[in-house]
């Protein structure tokens, strides 16, 4: 896309929104919902190929379900776990919960039930509503496995392990139902009982934007799970963000397998269409053949993806059976894309309007964007700058909604302006208050001015545009010298036989720290530990080769597709005898 179109195009559309929002309305999730479902009533807002529900009969859907919440017993700013796939069911939940003035605390539904019991429980949510399957997936199983307690007579209950639960309703699109849960129309019908108005006056007394709303656990990479916490006017600024942002036109239709317990999936998925009056279509688990099925039926513009997600759609066999000619826009973030899968996807799927972004579930889903009419040498090479957000954004940070500056790892210090890499911190309107029941990590994450370490090392480029170098926590120092493995993982990605590889720092006793990298070859590929150290040595400098080798069917991975390192450096201390600093009892493979 030329520039010259590319700037027209974005100022009209930013025109059209400035117009819905000429001045931030801090408002309630619930109370924004009410406003924009009254302006775009008879407008599709949720699509799936088994139904279809205008925004009037979405509005209609979670004021019965808040209703029920009430019936049901949950008072003000109590916690309500969920537990299900992406379906709209969920969305409906979430915007019943914030008009009461409740807390959603969604729930990963890949997780086992030694998870589920951990965050359920320190969450300390009252109720825990779910769906017993989906496809091949049996949650009802994970659930009964936590709370036996299930097995007993209907109605409210206290499980012995879970103090501050009083009450399970399972949804079984079959009927069935379990023991000691409340089923889903029962659930409904309690709703029956409260009245319009008392609704209304529930709504009214809840009417506070910068109470927490959202519980939603981090993928726990570095250890446990955090639960971090977000308002009403975060998720609404920073989802109309995105729209201003990426440029959202009147009526997008946006499809998105992205689940809705996660930040990403919630926030770009399900509330930054509201703003433009526009259709949010889901998937409920991911399949690439029927995802391109639902983008045809569906008539989607617009797709919120991961590049895992982007590879299988481009990969399909049938791909050029579906007629994608509606497509125009596409976001792939929270991995690095390769350049030639934005060229494939320009290419094959027909998408112009292309975006990356960075964030994290910490700034509500994100806080750089590439700008609208980028080229793809610069989306598959940066993440973006500080996110505008027209009305929504901070007067003193000039419209940005977050505020930047790169700090040293070790000491939090604020790095010199002529030193451009380091740990970037970041506030703004956007920023979580902190992890739930967790003043420690929260205190070590964000300081007296609001300045929260990401974890994220960044350089800032001279155009202004930053890149991810690699992760805080994964540098290591060898002798003195500091080694982002992130840097050395992409050396020995280039080898041929190398599918994926990573490395952590593991404890050493003459050099403090050294690197043991785990390799996952290509199927009908391989190498050996004298070649790729060769390799290694042929493009780095000899102290970041690393010293131990494993090589690996696949890695350790969270609920959401992660990897987590803190195991990759657990699993070598253990393999390779390096409990503390001692000299280790096996020295590779």
């Amino acid at each position: 896309m030329q520039a010259s179109t590319a700037s027209a195009i974005a100022a009209q559309r930013r025109a059209a929104l400035a117009q819905r929002v000429p001045v931030w309305p801090r408002l309630t999730m619930g109370d924004w919902f009410d406003r924009l479902a009254t302006q775009y009533a008879e407008r599709e807002h949720i699509y799936t190929p088994e139904k279809i529900y205008t925004y009037a009969e979405s509005r209609q859907i979670a004021d019965r379900l808040a209703k029920s919440l009430m019936a049901l017993g949950v008072q003000r700013r109590e916690h309500v776990a969920m537990l299900f796939p992406t379906v709209p069911e969920l969305a409906f939940l979430q915007l019943a919960v914030a008009k009461i003035g409740c807390v959603s605390v969604p729930l990963n539904e890949r997780m086992g039930a030694v998870d589920l019991a951990y965050q359920v429980k320190q969450s300390d949510s009252v109720r825990l509503i779910a769906m017993d399957h989906c496809e091949d997936r049996h949650y009802i199983e994970k659930l009964q496995h936590m709370l036996p307690e299930m097995q007993g007579a209907p109605g409210a209950w206290r499980a012995e392990s879970f103090p501050r639960l009083r009450q399970v309703v399972v949804q079984s699109p079959s009927g069935a139902r379990y023991g000691g849960a409340l089923d889903w129309e029962s659930f409904l019908r309690l709703g029956d009982g409260i009245s319009d108005e008392a609704l209304a006056e529930r709504q009214k007394a809840s009417r506070y934007p910068d109470e927490v709303t959202l519980i939603c656990y981090t993928s726990g990479t570095t250890g446990s799970p955090k639960g971090v916490m977000l308002t009403h006017d975060m998720l609404m600024r920073s989802a109309y963000g995105t729209a201003w942002s990426e440029c959202y036109d009147d009526g997008e239709r946006l499809a998105s397998p992205l689940p809705l317990h996660h930040i990403f999936g919630y926030k770009i998925g399900f509330l930054s269409v509201l703003f433009v009056g526009g259709t949010y279509i889901p998937q409920a688990l991911f399949d690439p053949g029927k995802f391109l099925a639902l983008l045809e039926a569906s008539r989607a513009t617009r797709i919120a993806s991961v590049p895992t997600i982007a590879v299988a759609l481009l990969n399909h066999p049938d791909l050029k059976k579906y007629d994608l000619s509606s497509l125009r826009a596409m976001i792939n973030a929270a991995a690095p894309t390769p350049l030639w899968v934005w060229e494939a996807l320009q290419r094959e799927l027909g998408v112009k309007e292309l975006f990356t972004a960075w964030g994290m579930t910490e700034v509500a889903g994100a806080a750089m964007y590439t700008p609208f009419g980028a080229p793809l040498e610069l989306i598959s090479t940066a993440v973006g700058k500080e996110k505008p957000g027209g009305a929504s954004g901070v007067e003193e940070f000039g419209g940005l909604q977050a505020q930047f500056k790169l700090i040293d790892p070790s000491t939090k210090e604020d790095l010199p302006p002529d030193v451009h890499e380091g740990e970037l911190a970041v506030r703004g309107n956007i920023v979580t208050r902190g992890y739930y029941k967790k003043p420690m990590e929260t205190g070590e994450a964000i300081d007296k001015d609001g300045w929260l370490r990401t974890g994220d090392i960044f350089r800032r480029r001279d155009d202004g545009y930053f890149e991810i170098t690699g992760r805080a926590k994964d540098l290591y120092k060898i002798g003195g010298e500091q080694v982002a493995p992130k840097e050395v993982e992409e050396i020995i990605g280039q080898h041929e036989a190398i599918n994926q590889v990573y490395i952590c720092g593991v404890p050493d006793e003459r050099m403090g720290e050294v690197g043991a990298a785990f390799v996952q070859f290509k199927s009908g590929k391989s190498s050996s530990e004298e070649e790729l150290t060769a390799f290694v040595q042929e493009r780095v400098a000899r102290f970041k080769v690393p010293k131990y080798w494993m090589f690996v069917e696949e890695f350790p991975m969270t609920a959401s597709g992660k990897i987590q390192k803190f195991m990759l450096r657990k699993i070598a201390i253990e393999h390779f005898g390096l409990g503390g600093n001692a000299t280790p009892s096996a020295q590779r493979r």
